[in-house]
């Protein structure tokens, strides 16, 4: 039998072990520290996942010491990092404290050959380090995130955002209302910056975070009123409806305040909708219906609904309601 043959059923017989773990604790741990030692990648990083799920928290230096491996030869130890990817992962979830592990993390790059030049598949790694770091309880971790802000792949731009959200949130402020403010190739990296600078500092970012709504690039404006519609903060609506009178008012932007309205789940809200829904012209009713019908499990929401369908007196709206509900 050829030998990458035979290397390749030892993997496929080691991956089917793990899916026979132990169930007593220590001997699970156990299995998963051997599986972690010197495997192959795709079995370092089914461990990894093993250990998250199964929160063993003592797995934290095997999971390290694996990690540290996949440095040697990167791109054939561990080709698009995957088991670099799978272990700093579980280190996050495990509570892993070694601020020094998530700081090299954050530099961390990976470049492989692709057509035309190379990729750097490291992303999620300095992302999930950008996490680890904040979590740590690191004292400086937002400066050290500041540089990841501007790294070249949106993907760790968004994991920063998402990282320094989770931080002290006074720093936290300053760092996403200074992103926002320089702006992004990547509309979804502001969208991360709205959503965090609402959860970290509400009333002071609501305002801000409301001017958007007027921006000149559709993407950014819809992601705008959906970080105010999922905050629900009770003043958000405010502007979402003021926008909603706006001068002529796109189509996509319509959509995304109704789902917006919709996602901010107060009475008063659905009051708004439901309002809407009864006297606006059909394209728009059905919009509000498609809207509202992302909440089908809240069955009060869904009897006022079709009420106010049936007194508008038109069978195919209630039809749509129907089919989606189903």
């Amino acid at each position: 039998m050829p030998r990458a043959v035979k290397q390749r059923d030892n993997i496929d017989e080691q991956l089917a072990a793990l899916e026979a773990l132990p169930a007593e604790r220590s001997a699970r741990t156990v299995a998963l520290e051997r599986a972690l030692d010197r495997s192959h990648y795709r079995v370092a990083a089914k461990a990894a996942r093993f250990a998250e799920d199964a929160l063993l928290y003592e797995l934290v230096p095997s999971l390290l010491a694996a990690y540290a491996r996949f440095l040697d030869k990167p791109l054939k130890s561990d080709p698009s990092c995957f088991a670099k990817k799978a272990l700093v992962r579980a280190l996050v979830a495990l509570d892993c404290s070694d601020t020094e592990f998530f700081r090299r993390g954050l530099a961390y790059r990976q470049l492989e050959p692709v057509w035309g030049g190379t990729a750097d598949t490291a992303v999620d790694v300095r992302a999930s380090c950008a996490m680890g770091l904040v979590a740590s309880g690191y004292s400086r971790a937002l400066v050290e995130l500041a540089s990841l802000l501007n790294d070249p792949d949106a993907g760790a731009r968004l994991g920063a955002v998402r990282a320094i959200a989770c931080g002290n949130p006074r720093e936290a402020e300053l760092l996403l209302r200074s992103k926002t403010l320089s702006g992004d190739a990547e509309p979804q990296v502001l969208g991360e910056c709205f959503t965090g600078l609402l959860a970290v500092e509400p009333e002071e970012s609501l305002e801000f975070v409301a001017a958007y709504l007027a921006h000149d690039d559709e993407a950014v404006r819809e992601l705008a009123a959906l970080a105010l519609g999922e905050s629900r903060l009770d003043a958000a609506l405010a502007p979402l409806k003021e926008a909603w009178s706006g001068v002529l008012l796109g189509e996509e932007f319509r959509r995304a305040l109704l789902r917006a309205v919709a996602a901010h789940r107060s009475e008063a809200a659905a009051d708004w909708l439901l309002d809407l829904v009864a006297e606006v012209r059909l394209p728009v009713a059905i919009e509000i219906v498609d809207a509202l019908v992302l909440y089908k499990n809240n069955a009060k929401l869904m009897q006022r609904l079709s009420a106010t369908l049936t007194q508008r007196g038109d069978a195919s709206l209630l039809e749509r309601l129907d089919a989606r509900e189903r």
